[in-house]
């Protein structure tokens, strides 16, 4: 639950998205709580202890965290091929998860933003991270690797109150308040025992320039006055807090249909469970049954005298129990509800299902047209756009962490941080689909009667292959070579094919198969001394080395003869047609 805070502290806008907040955090967390606050109770239909066994049976959906999930899984893999350079050994050492990583807990960069960033930023729309460091260096290197920064996350509820310095940079911040959560200790043994309330109150001295951080604790204070701790100056001039905002929560919309499906698995469920057991029925004639007919028998069990006695006793039904019924009577059965009225429900929760889906990913593609005119000129339409917006934030967040860092580390703000490069495409294609694609461009390139054609084709085919997985840099480099290359194929049996048929020199095979163009001169060098070689062992009565050989089909048949001895006879005639230097 929020605190209350002095007057002051908290941000004008903050109470106006705090119920929506509350709202899309326990849509995407489920559980007890998100049942607890929108399971409805069928009013006219149930008591409040049949609503109490309803609710205790009731699923929980969690379709809204699934379709979150598809997107981070999309952006971490491809986090693999960010790019991290430069910076201090320390840096490095951290941002690999080596020693106690980025956030003392030895989490490598990628796996911090990855767990612990990223669904905060698609659920909530926002999501700050502060930059912290140990308060002194030790002298021993054991200490001075302690010293080394770290970061932890504030999540948006966390974030009371803020006043930028610059609207167009979100990370420049004249003052801040923040709330925290601490450990509180037994003072005797100092074990937790609980946990305290803090704001963490940051701004920007007039006189001095530096950062000036002091720790509020609203409900310990006598009374209403909060406790307060003294203010401690940091040797910075920039508030190290950065944070990320895409716009909009990426559920927002889904909201309300998940809370449909708790409803709708409920009132299914309810309807099962009550509904689903037959009901025996058997035909009577009402003209011998009733009250108000004597009965057979008294409540002491013996019989009556005179009159007709009523036929009202207590039927026992189920599996293996005979009824016999008159002649003139139908069979006795079993009747059960329709089950129409569960089909269409769950014809309608597989709609909401689908629905959610589609509603995320429509939410990510509409990120896409935020992006800069610059990410727009690598990004295609739809996910992969919404995807690449959402790179860019992590990397401008990234790139004002890695500042914030050499900050600390060396002590002055014009430090030369370490330089952040992330993919410039994402896309959502898995690596089989990727080489399927590839695979039946391939298959066009050869059937193109135009060298340009090919060209541009082949570009296609490395895009579809590998575009997503390396940078612009080498993109274009890659596509430079297909331009100036004198060949459109690499495939080998066509080039093996041209090469016999005297149509493709040496060197441009070797250079299309991916050998250098000095290897086709060292191979036929080589060439040219085994030959000699084999003409210096040659023997008049024995060939089969198919290195003399012009033609593949009479090399064949010059090693038949070697071992039909019926040829060995006529081997001269035969090395005279095959070979008439040997002559």
């Amino acid at each position: 639950m929020s605190i209350l805070l002095p007057p002051g502290f908290l941000h004008p806008g903050y109470l106006k998205r705090a119920e929506d907040w509350f709202k899309w955090r326990t849509c995407y967390e489920g559980g007890e709580t998100f049942r607890e606050h929108y399971l409805q109770m069928f009013s006219a239909r149930e008591n409040n202890d049949q609503f109490l066994v309803r609710k205790s049976l009731t699923p929980i959906p969690a379709f809204a965290k699934s379709a979150i999930r598809d997107i981070r899984n999309s952006l971490f893999q491809r986090m693999a091929n960010i790019s991290r350079t430069g910076g201090s050994a320390a840096y490095q050492h951290a941002v690999h998860g080596e020693g106690r990583g980025v956030d003392n807990r030895g989490s490598s960069m990628t796996g911090f933003i990855g767990r612990q960033v990223i669904d905060e930023l698609l659920v909530l729309g926002k999501v700050g991270i502060w930059i912290d460091a140990p308060a002194k260096a030790g002298t021993t290197l054991l200490q001075a690797a302690s010293h080394t920064p770290y970061l932890y996350v504030y999540k948006v509820e966390q974030i009371k109150n803020y006043v930028q310095n610059d609207p167009e940079n979100p990370s420049e911040f004249q003052s801040l308040v923040l709330e925290e959560l601490i450990e509180a200790h037994d003072e005797e043994h100092g074990m937790p025992c609980g946990y305290r309330k803090r704001l963490r109150k940051v701004w920007i001295n007039e006189k001095t320039k530096l950062v000036n951080v002091q720790f509020v604790y609203p409900d310990e204070g006598e009374g209403r006055t909060p406790a307060v701790e003294p203010i401690v100056e940091l040797k910075l001039t920039k508030i190290p807090f950065v944070l990320l905002d895409i716009g909009d929560s990426m559920i927002k919309d889904i909201c309300d249909h998940q809370i449909a499906l708790l409803n709708l698995w409920s009132s299914n469920v309810n309807y099962a469970t009550q509904s689903g057991f037959p009901i025996y029925t058997e035909q009577r004639d009402g003209r011998s049954h009733g009250a108000h007919l004597k009965n057979a028998a008294n409540d002491q069990g013996t019989a009556t005298s005179g009159g007709q006695g009523a036929n009202t006793e207590t039927i026992e039904v189920g599996v293996g129990r005979g009824r016999a019924y008159d002649m003139n009577a139908d069979r006795p059965d079993f009747i059960h509800p329709s089950p129409e009225p569960l089909l269409a429900n769950l014809q309608l929760c597989d709609q909401l299902k689908k629905d959610i889906r589609e509603v995320v990913n429509l939410a990510v593609q509409n990120l896409g047209t935020q992006a800069s005119a610059e990410s727009k000129g690598m990004d295609n339409s739809g996910l992969e756009a919404g995807l690449s917006f959402i790179g860019l934030v992590l990397e401008t967040a990234e790139r004002e962490i890695a500042r914030h860092w050499a900050t600390y580390e060396s002590g002055q703000a014009k430090a030369k941080p370490a330089t952040i490069s992330y993919p410039e495409r994402w896309s959502l294609k898995s690596d089989e689909q990727r080489i399927k694609d590839a695979t039946d461009l391939h298959a066009v390139v050869g059937e193109l009667p135009s060298r340009t054609a090919k060209r541009e084709t082949s570009k296609l085919l490395i895009d579809a292959l590998i575009g997503t997985k390396i940078n612009g840099e080498k993109m274009a480099k890659i596509f430079d070579e297909i331009d100036k290359s004198n060949f459109t194929t690499s495939n080998p049996d066509v080039i093996q094919m041209a090469k016999e048929q005297g149509m493709l020199g040496s060197k441009t095979g070797a250079v299309a198969l991916g050998f250098d163009p000095e290897e086709a001169d060292l191979a036929a060098k080589e060439h040219v001394d085994r030959l000699a070689e084999i003409a210096k062992h040659q023997t008049s009565g024995v060939q089969g080395v198919a290195d003399t050989q012009a033609d593949p089909k009479a090399n064949k048949q010059i090693q038949k003869s070697s071992r039909d001895p019926s040829e060995k006879k006529r081997g001269k005639s035969i090395l005279s047609k095959t070979n008439p230097a040997k002559e």
